[in-house]
């Protein structure tokens, strides 16, 4: 439950980075953004109706790969991304292949097949997290951010453009620590998608990119079979720490 928890937060961090990167004529773009998002009416994600992303192969330090196609359909409001990962670690093999969800107000995660040392472990539990709580939060929070602020704090730079997968993105870096500010994270994003990302020797990139594809709707569907477990976001971020204030 955890790491559905985690997954669930990296969705406002990410939403972060790509309004840091965006361009907006109001004084708090991202007090706009996340109010749009609260709303019933959400607003357009990426600028392309639908597409598939195909991303290459990631290698973590030898013993870890992982492989990851993006879904999206309605302009990213319905967005679905399948993970497979094989790691090999002292002679213990696993193989995860799992979707992750968002639709609408929620957000669902859950096993296609879990293997250790060939061993089914898949778990035909799907966890469903209800996103308003989390969409209030990050309104509350970003009323008190000043974005240029935050560009200064991270350091933010236009570093040009750059082609991924036949298509040219404009690309940008921040300094996740102002004090090593040559320690950076490079980005190229096309179209408000983000087709390349890269930390050290940590890189994900696109391969190929299918703008206006016809996904199918099962992608944003639990299958069959699966039970839904509900997640209480406010409860996950207690056991987390997150939600724990100093006296």
């Amino acid at each position: 439950m955890r790491t559905t928890f985690n997954r669930a937060a990296g969705i406002v961090l990410l939403s972060a980075v790509t309004m840091i990167t965006g361009c907006s004529k109001s004084d708090n773009p991202v007090t706009d953004a996340v109010s749009q998002l609260s709303s019933e009416s959400r607003p357009k994600r990426y600028e392309i109706k639908s597409g598939i992303v195909h991303f290459e192969p990631m290698n973590v330090m030898g013993v870890s790969t992982t492989t990851e196609t993006l879904y999206f359909d309605d302009y990213g409001r319905k967005e679905a991304k399948e993970t497979v990962t094989e790691t090999n670690v002292m002679g213990m093999k696993t193989y995860e292949h799992r979707m992750d969800i968002t639709d609408g107000d929620y957000a669902l995660s859950y096993e296609l097949k879990k293997t250790l040392n060939g061993k089914d472990e898949t778990s035909k539990e799907a966890t469903k997290t209800d996103m308003r709580q989390m969409r209030e939060m990050a309104l509350m929070m970003s009323k008190a951010i000043d974005v240029n602020e935050l560009k200064k704090n991270f350091d933010y730079r236009e570093e040009g453009t750059e082609e991924i997968a036949g298509v040219t993105g404009r690309k940008y870096s921040v300094a996740l620590n102002k004090e090593q500010p040559d320690a950076r994270v490079f980005g190229v994003m096309y179209k408000n998608i983000v087709l390349k990302s890269e930390m050290g020797d940590i890189s994900m990139r696109a391969s190929k990119i299918e703008e206006n594809a016809a996904v199918p709707a099962s992608k944003f569907e639990v299958p069959a079979g699966y039970t839904i477990k509900e997640v209480n976001f406010a409860e996950e971020m207690e056991k987390s720490g997150m939600g724990e204030t100093e006296e």
